[in-house]
């Protein structure tokens, strides 16, 4: 029998990993560090059952380990980058559940870190960081999708607080969220992307709608949020008045970065764009006898090809982000190719389905959750920028070419028309 490996040896060591390695024996149940350190994958899925993630992702939170970099005194443990690198491989590693549910620790806690004051990062950031409140993110609106600084939700300043109007559309999980992460228009006579700020709006206020949309798979997932004199308070204002499209900049680059990310042990349950991986399309396409076929094993050839290209290119973008570096363009190029990938690769299994993709049995949920997947993968090249826009972004910044013309550029929002 080969010799069993604390997998975590190899680690650096950091601030307070007796403590972590403590708390984690006593959030897990016994076994789990046996059934990862032989590599006991049916083991370690039985123990996942036996806890409650929300739950131990408060725990890790409350004590500082979800965004151990972060202050003390903004929910973390003030470890150095490097040392904070190692204490959440630890907990990948041990395959402990360390992301909070929702958005914010993605996209709003590195917004906020970057351009909030000390005192909204002590109100805003312990509780997302512990999971307490899920945030969403309440930027489109309906007349103001790609062109996303046009929007017409507007802020007024009333002393302490910001009484807030508007509609916004596309909030995926507004249904379930506590916070939100809100830009909205603050002065109506600047340039529109000078007169935006942005704000951490608490879902639970007095005004806030929220109507449930449900997409072309059938699934609850987005929502159109109408907003009717929400008060604000400025304690929650989470960039500086005006600079809330620089800081909304913040928040769509780690959107393009999250969405163009390939994840370990990827399966379409947990995949933030939805869709088959190509582990199960190539298994599905060995068992209906297809391998055989040289024009499919072309198209499964490829269709690997793009999946590997995009996992390096993904891991260099992490490698910069891990090293303090800001994202390169890898963000909004990964972004493109990746909804182009994944579309294709669900085209490719509904093709290999053959007929069964058109008229399956009823009780036949292995057949529907193909199509399922397939229906919901159609948004990825609309959700989180448009590939159209993506490919402006890295047109613009990237090859540095020519910006295309805007006859109202300079001009005041409140002058500009709008359909």
């Amino acid at each position: 029998m080969s010799a069993v490996v604390d997998p975590t040896e190899a680690l650096d060591d950091f601030p307070g990993r007796d403590d972590l390695e403590a708390l984690l024996q006593t959030l897990l149940p016994p076994g789990w560090l046996e059934a990862v350190r032989s590599s006991d994958d049916d083991a370690l899925r039985q123990l996942k059952t036996e806890i409650h993630n929300p739950t131990v992702v408060a725990q890790l939170g409350n004590e500082g380990w979800i965004a151990p970099h972060f202050d003390i005194e903004h929910g973390g443990r003030g470890l150095s980058r490097l040392e904070a690198r190692s204490a959440v491989t630890l907990l990948s590693v041990w395959e402990v559940p360390h992301v909070p549910r929702g958005s914010g620790l993605l996209l709003a806690a590195p917004t906020i870190q970057q351009w909030s004051s000390d005192e909204t990062k002590r109100r805003l950031l312990p509780p997302l960081l512990s999971g307490e409140e899920r945030w969403c993110q309440l930027f489109s609106e309906p007349g103001a999708g790609s062109d996303m600084a046009s929007l017409a939700t507007t802020a007024i300043r009333d002393g302490d607080e910001w009484v807030v109007n508007g509609q916004k559309v596309w909030t995926t999980f507004g249904h379930e969220a506590e916070r939100a992460m809100l830009i909205a228009r603050t002065d109506p006579s600047a340039p529109k992307h000078a007169g935006i700020t942005y704000f951490g709006l608490d879902m639970r206020s007095p005004g806030v709608e929220v109507r449930q949309l449900v997409n072309i798979a059938g699934q609850v997932e987005f929502n159109e949020v109408f907003l009717t004199n929400v008060r604000v308070a400025d304690i929650d204002r989470i960039s500086p008045v005006g600079d809330g499209w620089k800081a909304a900049m913040t928040t769509l680059g780690a959107e393009r970065h999250a969405l163009s990310g390939v994840r370990k042990k990827r399966k379409s349950s947990d995949e933030i764009l939805g869709g088959k991986p190509f582990a199960e399309v190539l298994l599905m396409a060995q068992e209906r006898g297809l391998t055989n076929d040289a024009h499919v094993r072309q198209a499964l050839m490829t269709a690997y090809t793009s999946d590997r290209l995009l996992a390096w290119t993904a891991q260099r973008a992490r490698d910069r982000a891990s090293a303090g570096q800001q994202v390169g363009p890898e963000g909004s190029i990964s972004k493109i190719a990746k909804a182009a990938a994944n579309q294709r690769l669900q085209e490719l299994a509904i093709g290999l389905l053959g007929a069964d993709a058109v008229a399956w049995p009823v009780a036949d949920v292995e057949a529907g959750e193909w199509i399922v997947q397939f229906l919901r993968t159609r948004a990825n090249s609309i959700e989180g920028g448009t590939s159209e826009i993506q490919r402006n972004i890295v047109g613009e910044r990237v090859l540095g070419l020519p910006r295309e013309p805007d006859p109202f550029k300079g001009a005041a929002w409140r002058d500009i028309p709008r359909s």
